[in-house]
């Protein structure tokens, strides 16, 4: 009778043997949980946002566009990632060239393209505007270079990350969406 107990004993102590493998020997750590929390309750509340930021956003390019500027930190205000350092390089061109512009920028038609609530602050919204620059001129040594006709309006995409820093609408993508006149 004891070979039966033995049997089951030695049986039992090699399934817990071979099961201890697959049992992880330290304990699992807590996975990271987002620290992100959307700034805005509703879509009206985020597109008033994004209305806002992009108003911010031509009038501090405006203004950094003028002539004789020669510092693009205020850019840093309202874009941010890629963008930014697009602009900042178009700004060098422009000072080593002696460009500036003279006249004004409008926008209307803003539409939301999509909020995400829940994931980063980055692409937190995306827009879309009729962007009017047919009122901006380039010049360089007072005079005018460009353009010869007026620039239709046309519509744009505007992507805006959230900074974690100030808790602004930053322009981080502004692409031509469509050169129809809108």
């Amino acid at each position: 009778m004891r070979l039966p107990n033995l049997v089951t004993l030695s049986i039992g102590a090699l399934l817990v043997a071979s099961l201890s493998g697959c049992v992880p020997s330290d304990p699992a750590l807590p996975q990271p949980t987002s620290t992100f929390v959307a700034p805005y309750a509703t879509d009206e509340e985020a597109l008033a946002a994004a209305e806002e930021a992009y108003a911010e956003y031509t009038r501090v390019s405006l203004e950094t566009y003028r002539e004789g500027v020669t510092d693009p930190a205020a850019l840093s205000s309202v874009a941010s990632g890629e963008h930014l350092d697009e602009l900042l390089e178009e700004f060098e061109e422009r000072v080593a060239d002696g460009r500036y512009l003279v006249g004004d920028e409008s926008f209307d038609q803003v539409v939301l393209q999509r909020y995400s609530r829940d994931s980063s602050p980055n692409e937190v919204i995306a827009v879309y505007l009729c962007d009017d620059l047919s009122k901006l001129s380039i010049y360089r040594g007072g005079e005018k270079i460009g353009p010869e006709a007026p620039v239709s309006a046309m519509t744009m995409q505007v992507v805006f990350d959230l900074s974690p820093d100030s808790n602004t609408l930053l322009v981080s993508a502004r692409d031509v969406w469509s050169t129809d006149a809108c």
